[in-house]
């Protein structure tokens, strides 16, 4: 069974190379250790008929992986494991945890209709939405053109944290920025694409936390940025925190245990905390918690092309 599969990801992003190329799709490899494991894992499907037998590849379904999120690496490498043919779309680069094991390329769809035309040109059979969590825009285009030519679509989404007071809510980053406090030393884990939405800045100083270094377009003068590489420890961030004087920290309920230390820091230490609740699936769709259980659902797929 696909979703056995799971356990061969684990070790998989340290040695996985490759490339992401803008625009194109280009196949990212995993080598080494690491495709051992991944296949000593899938030895005994083609011999049960599974979805490494030929006669079964030959009428596998044919699935688009929206990627932005750890499960969908941890679904791609399943999938590449077990001979499931799919192709893979990011938002943007620094949305990628790494090399996907599937052929993959960077695409920002503006519209229901471009989407149902890149399905109709790649044949695919179903839709596995492991976006990250904010692209809810991604999530309603996607969910409207699979609806449109009768494909199988599922959301892969993480259970949210439970936020209680002392930490604060808002409905997104806008409203947070609204909230924030005249001379507030703020620490924002919301993205670099929402820095327009914190003008005009009230506080005294926004401390941006990005994972890539690489350069850009310069920060406005109340911002500076922060890099830094996950995982990141509660007590690393507790340091950090007290380094840079935070006193106001703004995050996106993202959910996951990997992205909750800067909130339990933060917690401990007394500051004020304001989490922007996730938007939520698009209505209708069906929503599923956790890598093995979208892996779980293409089992489930119809064997033949729907819609196309």
């Amino acid at each position: 069974k696909i979703h056995r599969h799971l356990a061969a990801k684990k070790g998989l992003r340290g040695h996985q190379h490759g490339n992401v190329a803008l625009g194109a799709g280009v196949i990212n490899h995993c080598h080494g250790e690491c495709v051992d494991r991944a296949l000593g894992c899938c030895k005994g499907l083609a011999s049960d008929g599974g979805l490494v037998d030929g006669r079964a590849m030959n009428q596998s379904p044919n699935i688009l992986l929206i990627a932005g999120s750890a499960e969908a690496h941890e679904i791609a490498t399943a999938m590449a494991a077990a001979g499931v043919s799919a192709r893979a779309v990011l938002r943007r680069a620094e949305r990628s945890f790494g090399p996907l094991a599937v052929p993959s390329e960077i695409w920002s769809p503006r519209d229901v209709d471009e989407v149902e035309a890149y399905l109709r040109v790649h044949k695919f059979t179903a839709v596995l939405d492991a976006g990250h969590g904010f692209d809810a825009d991604i999530s309603q285009i996607a969910f409207g053109a699979a609806a449109q030519l009768n494909l199988p679509y599922v959301r892969i989404v993480r259970p949210m944290w439970d936020i209680t007071a002392p930490a604060e809510r808002a409905a997104s980053v806008a409203e947070a920025a609204l909230m924030i406090r005249s001379k507030a030393r703020v620490f924002a884990a919301t993205g670099r694409g929402t820095l327009d939405q914190y003008h005009p800045f009230s506080g005294a100083r926004l401390y941006l936390r990005q994972t890539n270094a690489e350069a850009r377009s310069a920060l406005p003068p109340f911002a500076e940025a922060v890099f830094g590489q996950p995982p990141f420890t509660r007590a690393a961030e507790a340091e950090l925190f007290r380094r840079l004087q935070i006193d106001t920290l703004v995050l996106r309920n993202v959910g996951g245990a990997p992205s909750r230390p800067k909130l339990d820091a933060a917690l401990d230490l007394g500051l004020r905390v304001i989490v922007i609740d996730r938007p939520s699936p698009p209505a209708g769709a069906q929503a599923l918690h956790g890598a093995e259980a979208g892996l779980r659902w293409i089992e489930t797929l119809p064997r033949k092309g729907v819609g196309l």
